[in-house]
Formats: structure tokens, C-alpha cells, sequence
């Protein structure tokens, strides 16, 4: 938490607001330059150059010009990621990025797989759970460099994956150094399942793929999961049309209301 946040607690007025900012922003003069950012990873030049092309993501992607569009003709990105670990700010870093294509009602041929060198040991429970080892990553591309050819592959697609907030989540952590954020709409498929199968009562990905009778081949690799996530996404696409889904903004609105009124 902040120091400016704290401090502005206990104000009530804007007035007051702007003059303790005033105040703040004149103590932080007080101490060396980036003082109160140590904590925060610094951008390096390279990474900097590779992601440089990206740096209007956000302005370019609002997904709100595509409301109109019929999902059926929009080109989904299926996205999962392993990690080192769960915690992107305590030094946790991405390992694998899968992502495949889904148009039409179909996965399309054309995927997305890379194994990223996260410049730290891999812990050996991740190890376990996912195969990547210290030596399978070791004269692989950094997360820069993976990252921008991952941003050209996704383009201004829609996202969809299960729990997608963390993998975008962490992206975006380790990419605000170099002033690139992700900002593409993107679907939870676990809030999808709460929304379509109020009568399951669990919506892990296990238990999804075991209810829906998917063979969970793949499993806990980041191409494996995205393929198995599509073909999720695609048995509850077979349910949008009795129910008015059709674009991009009926899904919106679908899914904003299954949160306020039944999740």
C-alpha cells in the first residue's frame, strides 16, 4: 500500500486531497531518484526495444468496436501460461506460453508454443507438475522476446481461458516496465461454466473437462490446456445461439448479468 494512499485516507475533501499529493510529491524530492520505485523491476534495453511496437496496445485494442461483430466470424485466441509460481511480484516468472485459434465454431491448425528462459530456477514441484526443467529452458528466448512474438499472434483478438484473469494478470506485471499492457477482451471460461451449469458445483478445469467427458490429455502444459480450454469454450458455444448469444456484446452483457444475478 502506498504512502499517498494512506495519507489520503484520512482527508475528506478533494481540497485537502490535492494538497497532501502536493505535499507527498515534495517529500519524494527529498530522497534519491527512484527511491520509492527499488522494488520495482526496471525495464532493460533490449527488452525495451522488442516491445517498443506495442507500447498502443490499449489505445488500439477496444474491444468495444468489435460489439457488433457475430462471435461466430471473430477470431478467439485460446491462452494458458506456466509459471515458476503463483507470485509475479515476489520474482515468480513465465516459463511456457500455448495459445491456439478458434473461428467458426472450430480450433483452427494454427497454434502458439514457446518455452521462455525465466533467468531463476524452476522450483521442483513445477517441475513435476508441468515437465519443464532448468535444462529444457536454458537456451530458450527470454520473456521479451517471447512476449513479442506472442503479441503478434494475438493481435486484437478476443482471449479466452480458464482462469485468464491470472495469466493476463501476469503478463501485464511483467510487461508494465516497458509501458506495454494487454488489454484485449478476454472470457473466463470458469465464470462461463458458473453461468451455463449453476447445478455443477465445482468449475475447475478438471472438473469441467470430467463433467463435459473430455479426455484431459495435455494437461498442465500451457499448449495441452489451451487446447483443452477450446474445446471446453467450444461445448458451451453449442448452448449461445438458444440462448441470444450471438456477438461480442450479447456475451458482454450475458456474462456481466450472470454475475450480478446468479454467480
Amino acid at each position: 500500500m502506498s504512502a499517498e494512499y494512506l495519507l489520503i485516507q484520512v482527508v475528506t475533501t478533494r481540497a485537502e486531497q490535492k494538497a497532501v499529493l502536493g505535499q507527498v510529491e515534495g517529500i519524494k524530492k527529498l530522497f534519491p531518484l527512484g527511491w520509492f520505485n527499488r522494488d520495482i523491476q526496471q525495464p532493460d534495453a533490449d527488452g525495451a526495444r522488442k516491445l517498443e511496437r506495442f507500447r498502443d496496445l490499449v489505445k488500439k485494442n477496444d474491444y468495444r468496436q468489435k460489439d457488433n461483430i457475430y462471435l461466430r466470424e471473430m477470431k478467439l485466441v485460446v491462452l494458458d501460461t506456466e509459471t515458476t509460481g503463483l507470485k509475479p511480484q515476489a520474482g515468480d516468472e513465465i516459463i511456457s506460453v500455448g495459445a491456439c485459434l478458434v473461428r467458426d465454431g472450430k480450433v483452427l491448425p494454427q497454434v502458439f508454443h514457446r518455452l521462455v528462459n525465466p533467468g531463476r530456477p524452476i522450483p521442483p514441484f513445477i517441475t513435476e507438475l508441468t515437465g519443464i526443467s532448468d535444462e529444457m529452458v536454458a537456451g530458450e528466448e527470454d520473456f521479451c522476446t517471447v512476449m513479442a512474438d506472442f503479441l503478434d499472434f494475438l493481435q486484437d483478438s478476443v482471449i479466452i481461458g480458464h482462469s485468464i484473469d491470472f495469466d493476463i494478470n501476469f503478463m501485464n506485471y511483467k510487461l508494465k516496465p516497458y509501458s506495454v499492457r494487454i488489454n484485449n477482451f478476454h472470457v473466463d471460461t470458469g465464470m462461463l461454466s458458473r453461468a451455463l451449469n449453476p447445478q455443477w458445483k465445482i468449475h475447475t478445469l478438471d472438473s469441467i473437462l470430467s463433467n463435459l467427458g473430455i479426455d484431459p490429455e495435455g494437461r498442465h502444459t500451457a499448449l495441452g490446456d489451451a487446447l483443452l480450454t477450446a474445446r471446453v469454450f467450444l461445448k458451451f458455444f453449442e448452448h449461445f445461439e438458444d440462448l441470444r448469444v450471438l456477438t461480442l456484446w450479447d456475451l458482454r452483457c450475458f456474462l456481466r448479468n450472470a454475475v450480478l444475478y446468479r454467480l
